[in-house]
């Protein structure tokens, strides 16, 4: 009956393919009509394509580059420069070499200094383990000031938290900052961060494609209803149209989803899952024919706009065209996810107007505003102690999603390496026999 994986996105892709090399039967079922999930790709009317989210690829992402070459893609992989900088006070301010970080004109001599103590401090980090049970304001002013987080760190936490960080663990800006910080090196700081050519979605199809040679199988729109559970052990999938048997399941899955296809779980465990807590996002994409700025990445420290970031980059196949990220961490349940693209369009671009002056509306090539309501855990302080593993008290299912990346940001490198180790932990418990010859 071999491997049934409930999820087609990057996670489910690429533990599919690994078990498929391991010899596995292996199946997936995607609930919608092609595969991706954040993966996906928008596609417009005159065939242009860009990615629903922005996806960085960073110079260390090994696992994601080994990957890549596997599956053929390695000359997809596009590098560009990741000048990045603050708007403040309506003001844009470089942040792309050691000079513009001495004269951030946000703080005073000192705290730029202790600023940069916070970067060091994280980098030279090697155990983390006594960050999960900080919580994240308390380490930035113990080790960088009160003056530095209340300009620096609080407005980003407030926009990436949707303000309500106050439990969130040390363990994340530990993580966040190792891995920002090594795009640049000191002295010039400068670096570059990568995409795949035609976004992650390539990468989607390439593991599809490979999974489909090895045996396996995909189908689409299967949306499951329910994990049976009885004796302990896994019993069965029921989807909207049928009931399916597999040795194995895995839920390739955000917890919250997981949770709602367990019915018959015991309370315990449906308690454990019923903690974990995840950060929604609402992301507009423009697509327009002049660039807003010549930086990569511009952060706001005005925590009243509605997007907490500019992300830009050229289109890898028009570069005449700049594609242009404006996301919104929110709670799962915040207003703004029922909020409608026009509303959105208008609120956005009257705060774009106010740090570019000169936006031309008229210019905008493309609009959209993609929506997920479980994008990226949460972690909290103490949450070593409250992890949710790959085994579950039931023979036979399995849980592999990126709350059991900890520390480690949910990146792509992230999920890959992980569903690699998910794929070990479930060939080393299954029989040979089980296997295909």
């Amino acid at each position: 009956m071999g491997v049934g994986i409930i999820g087609g996105g990057l996670m489910g892709m690429a533990l599919a393919y690994h078990l498929a090399r391991q010899g596995e039967q292996v199946t997936v079922l995607e609930q919608d009509s092609e595969l991706g999930g954040l993966n996906g790709e928008l596609r417009f009317d005159d065939g242009l394509r860009v990615a629903r989210y922005q996806h960085a690829i960073l110079p260390i992402d090994r696992m994601l580059y080994n990957l890549c070459t596997e599956l053929g893609l390695q000359d997809d992989l596009l590098f560009q420069n990741a000048h990045a900088g603050f708007v403040h006070g309506g003001q844009i301010y470089a942040m792309t070499n050691i000079l513009d970080f001495l004269t951030f004109p946000m703080l005073g001599l000192i705290d730029r200094f202790r600023l940069g103590g916070v970067i060091l401090r994280a980098r030279s980090k090697a155990d983390w383990r006594e960050l999960d049970e900080l919580p994240v304001k308390e380490w930035l002013v113990r080790v960088g000031g009160v003056e530095a987080f209340e300009r620096v760190w609080r407005p980003l936490l407030e926009a990436k938290f949707d303000g309500v960080y106050d439990h969130v663990s040390a363990t994340y800006i530990w993580a966040w900052l190792n891995r920002m910080s090594s795009i640049r090196r000191v002295p010039q700081m400068n670096g570059s961060i990568g995409y795949l050519r035609r976004g992650h979605f390539s990468l989607i199809q390439s593991l599809a494609e490979a999974l489909l040679r090895l045996g396996g199988k995909i189908e689409y729109n299967a949306r499951v209803r329910e994990i049976e559970l009885g004796d302990g052990r896994m019993q069965r999938i029921r989807t909207q149209t049928q009931v399916k048997e597999f040795d194995v399941v895995v839920a390739a899955i955000a917890t919250p989803n997981f949770l709602r296809l367990i019915p018959g779980a015991d309370n315990a465990y449906k308690a454990r899952l019923t903690n974990a807590k995840y950060l929604g996002l609402i992301c507009p994409v423009l697509v327009v024919e002049k660039r807003l700025s010549p930086y990569w990445t511009l952060n706001l420290t005005d925590p009243t706009f509605p997007f907490s970031v500019i992300i830009e980059t050229p289109h890898p196949e028009h570069p005449s065209n700049y594609v242009v990220y404006l996301p919104r961490y929110t709670a799962p349940d915040n207003d703004w996810m029922g909020v409608s693209d026009e509303d959105i369009r208008e609120a956005w671009f009257s705060h774009l107007h106010q740090i570019f002056p000169t936006f031309d509306e008229a210019a905008v090539r493309h609009f959209a505003v993609s929506r997920s309501r479980y994008v990226e855990p949460v972690y909290l302080v103490n949450n070593l102690a409250n992890d949710i593993g790959i085994l579950t008290p039931y023979d036979g299912l399995y849980l592999a999603n990126t709350r059991q990346t900890y520390p480690e940001l949910p990146t792509s490198e992230a999920v890959i390496k992980h569903a690699q180790h998910v794929a070990s932990v479930i060939s080393k418990a299954r029989p040979a026999s089980t296997q295909m010859g």
